[in-house]
This record gives structure tokens, sequence and C-alpha cells, in this order.
């Protein structure tokens, strides 16, 4: 369990707060003046905490609950990228669900109930210890979940949280922010999701037969690395059958797992070239289990750790 949250996510509440006029806190200035660019990935639970309780008293719920429409100004995010690249609500969900687990994050989000077909979905926001989340952290969460649904294409979403007593409030209707009331003191960490249009589930098309095997499997697997493709998935897509992308790929000396390795890692160079962003966002969106797994394939590939491959690559020439 951790008691940090996410850098980037505490740098999407002050961005929507600067918008809107609303000055941080005079105590808080130091802690915020920390947080740099391609900086550690995490800052102090409570640092997220105190801001979200100082924008709950100036501007209210609804504010909260529109923080996540922040993502939709960030062009390009390796974060956001590999959540927006989700095939659906499920996907999406299920990229949320591996997000929270990567950064250890204290609070998780369990899925009660799913309908796919129907355009629903019952969430609970949980916390691993034993004290739970609080309403504003639970208002803003679902603010940032709405505004995913909404960036894969979701249309018409009903959103409504549900106290303890099993009250509903509505959050949402037709993509609508309807939050006006004051900060609730009961847990509202029961979310009930409706959607009436959702993108259709993109059909994989099979890939060019010009180049080697392994460089059209490498290709797959470069398009999108947080996929977990199963080999049933990348012989479908490269119109093969299982049996046969094995047999071909053991013909030419290549590995499955190799080639998926080499392509996470090679996204991750491209990454810590591209840009400041931490090498924990960068490790999830390049598809790994968690920084462990990051730090091991890339160093197997690289003969680097992550840090220090990034400082040699941006090392000024000598003169």
């Amino acid at each position: 369990m951790s008691s940090f949250a996410s850098a980037a996510f505490v740098g999407l509440i002050l961005r929507r707060m600067a918008l809107a006029g609303l000055e941080p806190p005079p105590e808080l200035a130091p802690a915020l003046r920390g947080l740099q660019p391609g900086g550690n990935a995490q800052v102090a639970l409570a640092l997220k905490r105190a801001l979200l309780r100082h924008a709950a008293i100036e501007r209210g719920a609804g504010f909260l609950l529109g923080i996540g429409q922040g993502i939709h100004d960030v062009p390009t995010d390796p974060t956001l990228d590999a959540l927006r690249r989700a095939a659906g609500a499920a996907d999406l969900l299920a990229r949320w669900q591996r997000l929270e687990s990567y950064h250890h994050s204290h609070h998780r989000t369990r899925i009660e109930a799913f309908d796919a077909d129907g355009g629903s979905a019952l969430l609970r926001h949980v916390s691993l210890g034993p004290v739970p989340p609080t309403p504003v952290e639970d208002i803003v969460v679902l603010g940032l979940l709405a505004a995913l649904f909404q960036a894969i294409g979701c249309r018409g979403l009903d959103i409504e949280m549900i106290d303890a007593n099993g009250t509903a409030l509505a959050a949402l209707r037709d993509d609508r922010i309807l939050l006006d009331t004051a900060i609730p003191t009961e847990s509202l960490a029961v979310w009930r999701l409706r959607w009436r249009q959702q993108p259709p589930v993109a059909a994989i098309q099979p890939l060019s037969e010009t180049a080697a095997l392994s460089e059209r499997l490498y290709v797959l697997f470069d398009g999108d690395p947080f996929r977990t493709w199963s080999l049933a998935q990348a012989a479908r897509a490269l119109g093969l059958s299982p049996r046969s992308l094995q047999r071909r790929l053991a013909e030419a000396g290549a590995r499955y797992a190799g080639i998926q390795r080499d392509a996470r890692v090679k996204r991750a160079t491209r990454a810590m070239l591209a840009g400041p962003a931490s090498l924990a966002e960068i490790g999830y969106a390049s598809g790994f289990a968690d920084q462990a797994h990051f730090t091991r394939e890339f160093r197997r590939v690289t003969g680097l750790r992550p840090a220090e491959w990034r400082r040699v690559a941006l090392a000024p020439p000598p003169s």
C-alpha cells in the first residue's frame, strides 16, 4: 500500500485550478515547487488531499467532478495515451485497474457488475488500508474516469454516486455535469455508469506480408505495447494460425516473447527521448507489469537500467 499519489494527477488538479483562477493555499507552496517535469512520479498523499479540500471549499463538488475534463487538453502523455487507446469500456477499466496496481495505489476501483451490450457498469472505490477514500477523492476519481470514457468515444454518459444508505446522487446526465451540491460528508464510493453509445471494437486487420514475419510482429506490438496480445490474437492479425506463427518464428530463430519485450523497450526509449515524463509513467505506458519488470527487461535488452540509459542518452556531447 502506498501513501503517495500520482504527480501527474496532482499536476492536472493544479492546471484546472489555475484555469479557474484558484490559487493553492500558501502553506502548500514549498511542496508544490518540488513538482518538476520528469521528476518523481509520486507525491505525498496528504498534499493531494489538501489541494482537493481547498478546491472543494472554494469551488464546490461540480468543480471537483470537472477536474478530469482537463485530460482533453493534453494532446500527448504516456499514461493518458495508453488509456485513450482502450478498445471500449471493458478494456478501459482493465487498463485503469492496471494503472492503480502499477503505482501501488492506496485506492482501487473494483468492478461490481459490467454489461457491455447494455452499456452499464457498477463500480466501487475502495481502500487497501483501514481508512476509506474521502468523498472528495471519490468525486475527483469518478470525474477522471468519466472523462476517459468520453475520450474513447462513449457518449450519452449518465453517472450516479450512491452513498452508504443507498441514496443516489446524480453526477452526470447525458455528458453534462449536474453535481452542484456542497461536498457530502458521507462516502460516495459506489458509482453507477450508463452510456448510450460506445465505439465499435475495431477489427484486427491483417498486416502487409512484404516484411519479414518478425518485423511485422514487432510493428503489431509497437502499435499498442500496453495491450496484452495473446498468441491467437497476434496470429489472426498476421493472417496466420497460432501454430504457423510459432513454427515460422522458430524457423527464423525468433521468440514471440522476445519480440514483444523488444517492442516495449524500444517504445520506452523513444518516450524517454521525447519528453520529461517520469520513468514510472513510461514503464506503465510501454506495457510493463510494474517498475521492477520494466527495469529488469530494459536492462536485459540495453545493458543499463532505465535511469542510467536516460542519463547517458540525454547527456550533452563532450566539448
